[in-house]
């Protein structure tokens, strides 16, 4: 089965490993990722982490700049493949390119679909509040997400995941599970399992103001926001006109916070946004709704991170700490 793979981001080289790994049966023919994009202050282009995975193995690799461009296209033609692989490719892709491949395009979707159609399925799970997920492999057709589906397994959701180690686990499992779902497709007839669309929903794009805090919302929201947002956009609030990155949060429910963090909770101001500092659980306590957050690490813009006690020690007036929404 002669097979191209499509994606991007760091999380996608495991599936591609897996396929590699999987035995000359499956002949990964070439890899398709974005082109090299500039990083950092200097600039440098540098590729995408699957690309740059692909070519240390010295795979062929494509990088158009648009995956609707004729003379990529024409090349992929000239591959003869069998099957398109995508996850986390960041392109629609056009009836003509879903013309291609001779048996079909599939994608690994990190969702159990119908559920959490479209680019953020995990912090979308995570943000609802979701114990458990798991991963679709499924047929790719014009509407988002809507393809039959090959083969799918449900996953659990630990109390303190975050979307990025999250992502990284289930696509883990999902190439597990790709080389399942390949297996199916040699049989010419296997079609899949159709989608209920009475039964899907969508996740919404996730902008860079939504790491703000808001403190007036519960504990387990703002965790949930917490989790949904590592690494991107990252979560923030202010203090002394500062914007501060929390780095590492835990939730009551999540972790066993000490009889002393309780206490010192109740002794926080109802204000919320105030906060104190536990040296048992060295963690800065933070009053969200009517429970706390345990902050265990920060930076302060135009620091350095630190862990909670370097950051309570480093306050120098402590009669109104409090963080807000903005400076």
């Amino acid at each position: 089965m002669r097979i191209v793979f499509m994606g991007s981001p760091q999380e996608v080289v495991s599936p591609l490993e897996t396929l590699l790994a999987a035995g000359p049966d499956f002949n990964v023919v070439a890899v398709v990722s974005q082109p090299p994009r500039p990083v950092g202050r200097s600039g440098k282009l540098q590729d995408p982490p699957l690309a740059e995975f692909a070519k240390l193995r010295g795979l062929l690799t494509l990088q158009p700049e648009s995956a609707r461009d004729p003379d990529f296209l024409e090349q992929l033609r000239g591959l003869d493949v069998d099957v398109i692989v995508t996850a986390a490719y960041g392109q629609i892709l056009s009836p003509k390119f879903l013309g291609i491949p001779k048996r079909a395009t599939v994608n690994i979707h990190p969702s159990m679909l119908p559920k959490y159609r479209g680019a953020t399925p995990v912090p979308a799970a995570i943000l609802s509040g979701e114990i458990k997920s798991g991963v679709s492999i499924l047929f790719t057709v014009k509407a988002l997400d809507a393809g039959a589906v090959i083969c799918a397994e449900e996953s659990a959701i630990a109390l303190d995941e975050t979307a990025g180690a999250m992502t990284q686990r289930l696509f883990e499992l999902g190439g597990l599970l790709l080389v399942k779902a390949l297996e199916k497709l040699r049989d010419p007839n296997f079609s899949g399992q159709p989608q209920d669309d009475r039964l899907a929903t969508h996740c919404r794009k996730i902008e860079k103001t939504d790491g703000a805090m808001d403190w007036t919302l519960p504990a387990h929201t703002n965790f949930n926001r917490y989790r949904a947002f590592q690494p991107w956009p990252g979560s923030y609030t202010f203090f002394n006109g500062k914007r501060v990155s929390l780095l590492e949060v835990s939730g009551s429910q999540s972790t066993v916070v000490s009889s002393v963090a309780f206490s010192l909770a109740s002794a926080v101001a109802s204000t919320v946004g105030s906060f104190s500092f536990s040296k048992p659980d060295k963690a800065i306590l933070v009053r969200s709704g009517s429970d706390v957050l345990l902050v265990k690490k920060l930076q302060t813009e135009g620091g350095k991170p630190v862990d909670a006690a370097a950051f309570w020690n480093g306050i120098k007036d402590r009669t109104d700490c409090r963080f807000l929404a903005g400076a």
